[in-house]
């Protein structure tokens, strides 16, 4: 357990909070929100004693263990990924190897040498050790979470040193868990993690009985893995004793109520000053005029100086230029980088309007299609058909690291300007949060949210009528990822994005694209048919569910009809229930003020849009007209089936 009390912390002038009070049991689950530059991380490090507040007491259990992921744990180290693992056991490790060099000795000494004695206790006293840890239990338990996080058993021996940052960063993550922490803190855990690693990590949470605090942007996550909010803003820290999505509503309701509060306030100090205006010089009124100066002061003591809300960026996607119904077209491609093909048989047709989503485990191929759809990549087999009036913009996954460090804001715009854009830079940049002299800033100096900014700013100033995202929204916090849903669904042209992030793919997307094992398929409807049929396909890879007839089955029940079905079948047929509600994917407060969306696995997921569904899933209503699906008839009854029937019959048929 960890205790805070009172306590303040700043730096220079800046106080980041003061006051504060938290208790952090075993088993609260929090999400640690706010808007950037609150203080998050640093409450985090004051919490784990790698700062020291400047007043006020942090008290922590005896027996209690930390454990801590920092937002950049891409550390080098010498070892193999196995190795980074296992440092979580560091302790069982040494052990072990003092253990074998007792064995070496004790291997050429004499039964006369008096050292042998000593020898064997120690060596006894060590292997009991080592059975109590359960040493031989460590690395199985090692390469599972390895396994979980996305390493093939294969990279789980390579040197740590050959892999990107986000993958050392799951090595690390990897480690931590390990340590099995009675105190867990995570500080953006799902940074670089794809969705089969995000959807192990809460699992893997779930089952977690410690205490935990997490920062993440991701909505769906914090929804998941999180039961209690406490917000960190303008020095104070608020509870919510709730789910992410619920804060959301609470929070907006609690700040209505203030308001309204504020106003009868307002309004009763308004009366009262009238009232000392009109009387507060007549002897006959002098004592009451200073009984309503008494009820303004206590009045304006009531009254809640509401934190003025933060900023967000603000911004539409231009009116894409005139276009043909079909803009790209892929047949048949297939990709190669020398002689391993990446992906083959890709047939796909993107026309004006679509949202499609490429989903894929890291390494499978998505920004390798989207480049090939992009035509900066040739296909090695197939080909690719651009329409003569498509304009198509590309945004790189790494668009905000490649832009030069030495460039102002301001220069990095306008070096892609068109003359008719000039003038309006310094307009463009104040929608993107560089207002004054923030535009003439070099861009080395700025934080990943704000070159993700600038990068989106560049993509604005090109009219295109069809836009190639990759990972859009990392680095942006919620405000932002919620201003970029908005344009991406308000604008008119096409669309393909990679992205990892649930909430932008079920809002957006009306065609999922999966990249898996060399194949491209194609999943007509939006993200809530694409989980419904990838939930249908991992239950049907489980084994079949055994019979347990020596159980004692509940009354009016006979106990051979209790099938044992695994734990991580359960727990899948349960994330698929819930996501027939919706409730965690598109909170209603996320999206005050606009139409909301019925999200449903047995629908086509876009009944707000009825005028873009018909659009949606060209190869279903192909088949549905012709009354045949892949040489089987479709009666007039199935036509109400959901979508989801058809994605195993679908995915390998090119669309027209």
């Amino acid at each position: 357990m960890i205790q805070l009390h009172d306590l303040r912390y700043g730096i220079g002038e800046r106080v980041l909070f003061q006051g504060l009070d938290w208790v952090l049991s075993p088993g609260d689950r929090c999400a640690l929100v706010g808007p950037n530059g609150a203080g998050k991380t640093t409450l985090l490090r004051v919490m784990l004693g790698e700062l020291r507040p400047e007043s006020g007491t942090r008290v922590l259990a005896r027996g209690t263990r930390l454990g801590y992921l920092p937002q950049e744990a891409a550390e080098r180290y010498d070892g193999t990924v196995l190795e980074r693992a296992m440092e979580a056991h560091r302790a069982v490790l040494e052990m072990r190897d003092e253990l074998d060099a007792l064995h070496q000795r004790l291997h050429g000494i004499s039964p006369d040498d008096p050292a042998l004695g000593p020898l064997l206790e120690r060596a006894g006293e060590i292997q009991h050790h080592l059975d109590l840890e359960d040493e031989h239990a460590l690395e199985p338990e090692a390469r599972r979470v390895l396994s979980g996080l996305g390493f093939a058993r294969a990279d789980q021996d390579r040197p740590l040193a050959e892999f990107s940052g986000g993958w050392r960063m799951r090595a690390a993550l990897a480690a931590l868990l390990l340590t099995d922490p009675t105190l867990l803190f995570l500080d953006e855990p799902t940074n670089h993690l794809d969705l089969p690693a995000m959807e192990w990590l809460e699992d893997y949470l779930e089952d977690f009985h410690g205490g935990l605090v997490v920062v993440s942007h991701d909505r769906v996550f914090l929804d998941r893995v999180a039961t209690e909010v406490r917000e960190l803003d303008q020095g104070r820290l608020t509870d919510y004793p709730m789910t992410f999505t619920r804060y959301l509503e609470e929070r907006e309701r609690r700040r209505e109520q203030i308001e309204a509060q504020n106003v009868q306030v307002e309004k009763r100090i308004a009366e009262l000053s009238r009232f000392v205006e009109r009387f507060g010089a007549k002897n006959t009124k002098a004592s009451q005029a200073q009984s309503k100066r008494k009820m303004i002061a206590r009045l304006e003591r009531e009254r809640v100086v509401l934190p003025r809300r933060p900023r967000s960026i603000r911004f539409h996607f231009p009116h894409p230029p005139h276009a043909g119904r079909t803009l790209v077209r892929l047949r048949d491609t297939a990709f190669a980088y020398g002689a391993r093909d990446v992906f083959a048989g890709a047939s796909l047709e993107i026309e004006r309007g679509d949202k499609v989503a490429i989903v894929g485990a890291n390494g499978a191929g998505k920004t390798t299609l989207l480049r090939l759809i992009a035509g900066q990549l040739e296909p090695r087999l197939g080909a690719r058909e651009s329409m003569p009036h498509t304009r198509p913009a590309y945004f790189a996954q790494h668009a905000a690291e490649s832009l030069e460090g030495s460039t102002t804001v301001l220069a990095a715009l306008e070096q892609i300007a068109s003359a008719e854009w000039r003038p309006r830079l310094r307009s463009l940049l104040g929608n993107f949060l560089f207002g004054g002299d923030d535009v003439f800033k070099p861009v080395g100096v700025l934080s990943g949210g704000e070159r993700q900014r600038v990068a989106l700013a560049r993509t604005l100033l090109e009219p295109a009528n069809l836009l190639l995202l990759d990972e859009p929204t990392h680095h942006l916090d919620l405000a932002g990822k919620e201003v970029l849903e908005d344009a991406l669904d308000q604008y008119p042209g096409a669309v393909v994005v990679v992205t990892h992030d649930r909430s932008l793919m079920a809002r957006l997307a009306t065609r999922i694209l999966e990249v898996d094992a060399g194949r491209v398929r194609l999943y007509p409807g939006g993200y809530d048919d694409y989980e419904a049929a990838r939930l249908a396909r991992e239950v049907a890879r489980e084994p079949a569910p055994v019979w347990n007839r020596s159980a004692s089955a509940p009354s009016g029940r006979s106990a051979s009809a209790r099938p044992r079905v695994s734990k991580r079948t359960s727990r899948r047929a349960r994330r698929g229930s819930r996501r027939s509600g919706r409730s965690s994917r598109i909170p209603r407060s996320i999206t005050t003020g606009r139409a909301q969306r019925s999200w449903s696995a047995s629908t086509n997921a876009c009944a707000p849009r009825s005028s873009r569904c018909g659009s949606v899933s060209p190869s279903w209503d192909e088949a549905l007209r012709r009354g045949v699906v892949q040489g089987r008839p479709v009666s007039a009854q199935r036509v109400s089936t959901p979508i989801t029937t058809a994605h195993s019959t679908l995915a390998s048929e090119p669309t027209r």
